[in-house]
């Protein structure tokens, strides 16, 4: 265990023990701000996102909190946070997700086997122990102030701590806690990692008591976009909260509706920051949801979609074959319950895919948010690739069950109505693009864009098709028209 290690473990403990130890320290932090800007001593001034008012919330915070006992240090959880700062500290990445698409829980379970709970806290920049705790439980800038609950987290009752060089911040200290945690036999600790390979950085995932563990993902995507959004996903469905610090950065890059990306061209949108707000405040309310499994063969509807519409430059749900979202699924089996398919162009990385569905810019019915949202969603697919407008697209498809072709399918699904839901034209951070063979609609006078969204059922053995579509005005000003298809 290294010094800062060390510090790190010691001061966590004397403060789970007396809560209000840090108080004193916490005050004199005060006193070296001017305004929003943190000036310590020596060091380069610090702009903060939350000022002095996250300390005197961490000081109310700290001088109610009940003490808590000390945690016990476990070599396996040390290795498990060793692995992500050797993996990620050389390449200056930021988050929890290692650059093999590795998650918090699958570094752990290299090492041992955990109950009750797990989570992760990251610290950048310290040098010292009790610098790194103090940063965590100050949590500036982190509404949810995930780190500085697994810090007085009290089912957690072990811990291993690592810390080492950061090629973006200098220093970063990976902290990995548990419920409980028993080494794997014969677990020699300074063996080399297992695998050498900002996000919200906390994680958390529960357990029942004597359950196995979570396992969401039986069956692995291939693509690293792919592999990178389908864990973004999950681990947003479980703590909504996650992307709220990258989208309180986004926000800043705007110049009115215009979007600033460092290093690209500039976007302009269609909301501008004010759906961004508005997601923050959905995330803020939504509740955690189960994680989603990943489905094979929900993945081959998807790649059918990308390698057809792609190379085209087409946009939407309809393949240039005519295919909708259903028969493309139902050439690889049998769904039931509902489907729904959600589209994202032009993002480079598996978490702006996300983020970009989230969003939903131009999108009035949310439909990719809803989507990545469904509570009756149980699996996905997905599948990413070359776009001839865009460069990239990502298709994503959902479904409540799906049996692979030559399975027999479950019982219990022979009872429930089909339904079918598109994200809606959009998922693009940015002016939504438009599907070229569409015929161009005529808008009302005054009208500045229009959003649709589809829905499918059926009803006493007739297709039924509920089109949603929404007008948006100059004066701000929406109106929705319905249009109901009975076929059959």
């Amino acid at each position: 265990m290294s010094k800062i290690s060390q510090e790190a473990f010691e001061y966590l403990n004397k403060l789970r023990q007396n809560p209000k130890l840090a108080i004193t320290k916490l005050q004199e932090h005060l006193k070296l701000f001017k305004g929003n800007i943190l000036q310590k001593p020596g060091e380069i001034p610090l702009q903060t996102n939350e000022g002095p008012k996250v300390v005197n919330e961490c000081i109310s915070f700290l001088q109610n909190q009940k003490p808590l006992g000390p945690l016990t240090w476990s070599k396996g959880l040390e290795c498990a946070a060793r692995d992500h700062v050797k993996d990620t500290g050389p390449k200056g990445v930021t988050g929890h997700t290692g650059t093999d698409g590795s998650s918090m829980s699958d570094r752990i379970e290299r090492y041992g086997e955990w109950d009750v709970t797990v989570g992760e806290n990251i610290s950048y920049g310290q040098t010292t122990g009790e610098d790194v705790i103090i940063q965590l439980i100050i949590d500036d800038g982190v509404s949810s102030r995930g780190h500085r609950k697994n810090c007085f987290k009290p089912e957690f009752g072990v811990v291993g701590i690592y810390d080492g060089e950061h090629k973006q911040y200098k220093t970063q200290c990976v902290f990995d806690f548990a419920g409980s945690f028993e080494d794997k036999p014969g677990l020699d600790a300074n063996a080399p990692s297992q695998s050498i390979s900002q996000q919200q950085p906390e994680q958390q995932q529960n357990r029942q008591p004597d359950a196995p563990p979570a396992k969401p993902q039986v069956k692995d995507p291939d693509d690293k976009i792919t592999q990178d959004a389908f864990d973004y996903l999950n681990q947003v469905r479980q703590n909504p909260t996650l992307p709220i610090p990258k989208l309180q950065n986004l926000i800043k890059l705007f110049k009115g509706s215009v979007l600033y990306k460092p290093g690209e061209v500039p976007l302009q949108t269609n909301e501008g920051t004010k759906v961004i707000q508005e997601l923050i405040g959905f995330l803020q309310k939504q509740q955690p949801l189960h994680p989603l499994t990943y489905e094979k063969g929900l993945e081959q509807a998807c790649a059918d979609h990308v390698k057809d519409t792609g190379p085209k430059g087409v946009c939407g749900h309809t393949g240039t074959d005519g295919s909708s979202l259903s028969d493309r699924i139902e050439r690889y089996g049998e769904w039931n319950g509902k489907i729904g398919e959600n589209i994202s162009y032009g993002q480079k990385t598996g978490e702006d895919v996300i983020i970009q569905l989230l969003i939903d810019d131009g999108v009035g019915s949310r439909g990719h948010r809803k989507n990545c949202f469904g509570q009756d969603f149980n699996l996905v697919g997905i599948a990413t690739g070359d776009h001839k407008t865009y460069q990239t697209q990502s298709v994503f498809d959902f479904a409540t069950e799906f049996t692979p072709q030559g399975q027999q399918p479950k019982q219990s699904s022979n009872n429930q109505a089909k339904t079918v839901e598109l994200g809606g034209k959009g998922g693009h951070v940015g002016a939504a693009p438009q599907q070229e063979d569409e015929e161009e609609e005529q808008l009302p006078p005054g009208c500045v864009s229009v959003s649709t969204s589809s829905a499918v059922s059926m009803k006493g053995g007739q297709k039924v098709t509920k089109i949603t579509k929404t007008y948006k005005f100059k004066d701000g000003s929406t109106k929705t028209a319905i249009q109901t298809i009975t076929e059959g």
